[in-house]
């Protein structure tokens, strides 16, 4: 994910350069339209990153850097391949590698299935393993995993020999005040990435200003509640693919205030992994890409300033593997729906 990280940043920041040459001395009133709203799609809630989702998702450590959805965020982009919410994490692209440790790294792999791993605590009640609840910045993380080996009993670890499935559960949840001072306090690189000028939260244009208007936020409280669970099976020593589902939801409601006036803005994302084969691999420099399923994506963005109608843009993308190194991807938005193709692991969509 590193790697992705690392271009997703400078995507981010090629956006702050356009942003920051637009107009910064005062508010407009202009009619909003769902064109305004295109930053929301560009990431997922703050928390987002510590559940199991198709997403790239900015941590709860992250959340005083990631601030509003309002174009916030490290992962604030589409990816090169045109896919939303920060793009799709390498696993679902075919570009992570198997270790030959057994097997039971890789993709999906490991003792949470791909998700984050913790020193937890056996509840022979549930059946589960539990984290103990971590507090960062305001928002608590809630996680815990079920270990079955192949003939579907419960275990009380994870065993790289003979675990073949993890379910895993995650939550995030909090509540998140604005900093307009704190957000525009740093500066990028020598006198700044843009000769000196703050770079507003890694995601808001010149002056804290709102990607996609030009009202500057004031103050502003967001209210997160995320979740996911996934069960990942094919991890015993032996086995010869790897198979996925699950599911994310996450509401995101921001309450503030503007050079515009008070405002309300809310989003509500998720995804939905459904029969996803990966094929195991021993060799260390193989990087196989899904050969079957289907992962559905979703993001919904509203913002209303108080005296004017709301505007709403969502946008749903639908990425079908089918054995070849090209996945389907249908995509709507704003009932506007093109059918692409992206190359796995690797390329940008190629849409008609």
């Amino acid at each position: 994910m590193n790697r992705t990280v690392s271009r997703l940043s400078i995507a981010g920041l090629a956006t702050l350069a356009v942003v920051a040459c637009t107009d910064t001395t005062g508010s407009s009133n202009d009619t909003l339209t769902a064109s305004a709203l295109a930053a929301a799609l560009g990431s997922v809630p703050v928390g987002y990153g510590d559940l199991t989702s198709s997403f790239i998702g900015a941590a709860a450590s992250d959340a005083p850097a990631a601030g509003l959805w309002l174009g916030g965020g490290r992962e604030a982009s589409f990816d090169r391949g045109g896919l939303m919410g920060g793009g799709m994490r390498d696993e679902f692209l075919g570009g992570v590698m198997f270790d030959g440790r057994g097997g039971h790294r890789g993709p999906f792999g490991g003792p949470f299935g791909g998700g984050l791993g913790c020193t937890g605590t056996f509840d022979a009640a549930s059946g589960r393993v539990v984290c103990p609840d971590v507090v960062r910045n305001g928002i608590t993380v809630k996680r815990s995993a079920q270990y079955k080996d192949a003939a579907g009993a419960v275990q009380q670890a994870f065993d790289t020999l003979t675990t073949n499935s993890v379910n895993t559960q995650s939550s995030t949840s909090g509540t998140l005040t604005f900093d307009r001072a704190a957000d525009s306090a740093s500066n990028r690189g020598p006198g700044g990435a843009f000769g000196g000028e703050h770079h507003w939260g890694r995601g808001r244009g010149a002056g804290g200003r709102l990607l996609g208007d030009t009202s500057t936020v004031l103050t502003a409280s967001t209210t997160i509640n995320s979740s996911s669970t996934r069960t990942v099976t094919g991890l015993a020593q032996g086995s010869t693919q790897r198979t996925v589902s699950g599911a994310s939801a996450g509401t995101e409601s921001t309450t503030g205030t503007s050079t515009r006036g008070s405002f309300t803005a809310s989003r509500t994302v998720g995804d939905t992994t459904t029969g996803l084969v990966i094929p195991v691999a021993t060799s260390t420099t193989t990087r196989p890409y899904p050969t079957a399923g289907t992962t559905i994506r979703s993001i919904q963005a509203s913002l209303q300033y108080t005296g004017e109608g709301a505007v709403t843009l969502t946008r749903r993308e639908v990425v079908t593997y089918d054995g070849s190194a090209t996945a389907q991807v249908v995509i709507t938005e704003n009932g506007t729906t093109k059918n692409c193709t992206k190359p796995l692991p690797r390329g940008p969509l190629s849409c008609s």
